[in-house]
């Protein structure tokens, strides 16, 4: 008995196999089967890029881009989207971070504007095809892009540098379908104060406040804090271990921070001493006086009192899980819970609070 079903089990197994290997055959030779998988594959992306489910009553975000210039790998640079009700903004663009935000479905068209922290190149680089993006899907004006001083500096560059580009589209694919009154983008130019936030943005329930953190030479460097129904997001932008962050973090249900590892990066620079290259391991090793390691970062978490603590713009990013785990060290002694690291395609939802104590936070992977 035992012998015929182990016969039985060969002969479907068998029969699996011809029937796999005559589908490929079938596939590599039919061009009309080809064009009709093609066809249904393609359908299917276009309707779950139409979906628009971001926003409404709750915040949420999104990460577009999670990494530091540091390395190689598959993270975009830093990028970050909030969503409020209608309203959308993009906390920086970094490279490649346009191309994410198309990628995990981001609604374009809506965007509202693009805040910058500061002018380094991996949170200004995909500026150019941020608006691209938002432009050829609707966006119903130029592009607001917020700063400090220096923004008109940039926004003008970017302006200039795409011109031609902005007159090129129009040209070829009409008015009516990219006005070029919509096309190219507006400077909003922030001055914070050295102490405390400033409002730059209130409309209908969103309430955005910015504030000054130290990333010495780079001055000034921008936070950003975002309040919508009761729930409240906070994103550090690049800075080193800061009371001013903490003060504006307060009771926050979640702090975007970024995070360097001094043992990864010293790890790098070793290889490149090792290897004599010495600008490279100069640069590397400069960074670790402007940046917060996790354990610091988890400290303002909790003077904070922030509900829950988001680790991102890593340097370096870490490749692989033990990379991973050695970014994690020595945080949970100082935070046993409400500790997690982004990845680009990553949700937060929060829903709009309701009564006394903490409110519902949804985190989900790409």
């Amino acid at each position: 008995m035992l012998r015929k079903t182990f016969r039985l089990f060969g002969w479907l197994g068998t029969g699996i196999l011809i029937l796999i290997v005559a589908a490929f055959v079938a596939l590599s030779h039919s061009e009309a089967l080809q064009d009709r998988l093609v066809a249904v594959g393609v359908q299917n992306n276009v309707a779950a890029g139409l979906v628009d489910d971001w926003g409404g009553d709750n915040l949420e975000v999104a990460f577009c881009g999670t990494a530091s210039p540091m390395g190689n790998g598959p993270r975009a640079q830093q990028c970050v989207a909030v969503f409020a009700g209608d309203k959308f903004f993009i906390v920086d663009a970094g490279a490649r971070s346009a191309a994410r935000a198309n990628e995990i479905g981001l609604p374009m068209g809506r965007l509202s504007g693009v805040l910058l922290t500061h002018f380094h190149s991996d949170h200004i680089s995909a500026l150019g095809e941020m608006h691209l993006a938002s432009w050829v899907r609707g966006r119903p004006s130029k592009l607001n892009v917020y700063g400090g001083p220096g923004i008109n500096q940039v926004v003008d560059g970017f302006n200039m540098a795409y011109g031609l580009d902005y007159g090129y589209r129009v040209a070829h694919h009409g008015m009516a379908v990219l006005p070029p009154a919509h096309a190219g983008m507006r400077a909003q130019a922030i001055d914070a104060p050295e102490t405390g936030s400033v409002t730059i943005y209130e409309e209908d329930g969103l309430k955005i406040s910015t504030f000054t953190v130290p990333h010495p030479p780079i001055t000034p460097a921008y936070g950003y804090r975002f309040d919508y129904r009761g729930r409240s997001v906070v994103v550090s932008g690049d800075t080193k271990k800061s009371n001013r962050l903490a003060a504006a973090a307060q009771n926050a249900d979640v702090l975007i921070h970024e995070v360097l590892q001094p043992q990864l990066v010293k790890a790098i620079t070793d290889a490149l001493d090792a290897a004599e290259v010495d600008a490279l391991s100069k640069l590397l090793t400069d960074t670790l006086d402007y940046h917060t390691t996790p354990v610091e970062a988890a400290e303002i978490a909790n003077a904070a009192n922030v509900e829950t603590l988001v680790f991102n713009h890593f340097a370096p990013p870490p490749a692989n899980a033990i990379a991973a785990r050695i970014f994690m060290r020595g945080v949970k002694d100082e935070r046993p819970q409400g500790a997690v690291m982004s990845n680009d395609g990553m949700r937060i939802t929060l829903s709009p609070k309701m009564g006394d104590g903490p409110g519902v936070i949804e985190i989900s992977d790409e």
